[in-house]
């Protein structure tokens, strides 16, 4: 047999080294088999993504006849926080910044804020808290009865209201504003003018007092005397009322004696007129 590698006759056939397509392996051909040969495996070449290789059979690569191409999507772990996937098909390097908006409620919980999820993924603890804020006042109440003045913020307000108060001295003359947090520490006293103060409004109040108790004792003498001019104008009243009922009295006694007269004295002798009357008319011829 004619060896094609050294030009020789052999009467044993002759065999040469060759390596598959994919260079995988390198095995034992006969001479008389030109060129390279496919192991049959998969071909192994890392695809143009960059993350997977070639699945198809040990092949040659030439311009018609290439490794095929990848059609998975991107499976690269993403940013912490993240979680959207990458747009991209599989693809080599790093992924882009994803563009993708985050929808997330405010710290007060009224707002409803649209953040990029790069800014938010990427940013310190101090700028997630500034990106999660709606800027605007805290709707929370402090204990004293005051809204918070700081702006939308995580987390307790702080109690030490800045609300401005003022605050009066015990006479209310000597006024104060002072913050709302401070108002239970610091307050304004009574001087030397409030205390005059103070004291000519006593004396006032006395003499107000002493003039009106007089004026009550004048209008309870004056009732007093109005009641004893009534009381004596009533004992007179009852006298002439005694009097009258006397002289009513001693009438009445004079009708009912004239009437007992009347019918004991003169009803009889009126019978004995009328008697002598008759008879005498009678007894005339």
């Amino acid at each position: 047999m004619f060896c094609f590698e050294s030009g020789w006759i052999s009467e044993s056939p002759c065999f040469c080294f060759r390596s598959c397509f994919g260079e995988h392996e390198v095995s034992p051909v006969p001479c008389h088999r030109q060129g390279r040969f496919s192991c049959k495996r998969a071909c192994g070449r890392p695809l143009a993504c960059g993350n997977h290789s070639c699945s198809r059979e040990c092949h040659l690569v030439t311009n018609g006849n290439k490794c095929e191409v990848c059609e998975d999507g991107c499976r690269k772990p993403r940013p912490p926080g993240c979680p959207h996937q990458c747009p991209r098909p599989c693809h080599p390097g790093d992924c882009p910044p994803c563009s993708q908006m985050i929808r997330q409620r405010c710290h007060c919980r009224i707002s409803t804020l649209y953040v990029e999820c790069r800014k938010l993924t990427s940013a310190d603890e101090q700028t997630k808290v500034q990106l999660s804020s709606c800027n605007n006042q805290c709707p929370k109440e402090l204990s004293c009865g005051h809204r918070c003045k700081q702006v939308c913020h995580p987390g307790v307000c702080e109690e030490k209201c800045q609300q401005k108060v003022k605050l009066r001295c015990p006479c209310k003359r000597i006024k104060k504003e002072v913050a709302c947090s401070l108002s239970a520490q610091t307050g304004p006293q009574c001087d030397d003018v409030c205390r005059d103060q103070q004291r000519k409004v006593s004396q006032m109040k006395e003499a107000e007092q002493k003039a009106a108790l007089e004026e009550e004792q004048k209008k309870l003498q004056e009732e007093l005397e109005a009641f004893e001019k009534r009381q004596q104008r009533g004992g007179r009243r009852a006298k002439r009322r005694g009097r009258r009922e006397e002289a009513e009295d001693e009438q009445e006694r004079a009708r009912r004696w004239w009437r007992r007269c009347t019918t004991f004295v003169l009803v009889p002798l009126g019978g004995a007129l009328l008697s002598a009357a008759a008879y005498y008319l009678l007894s005339t011829p």
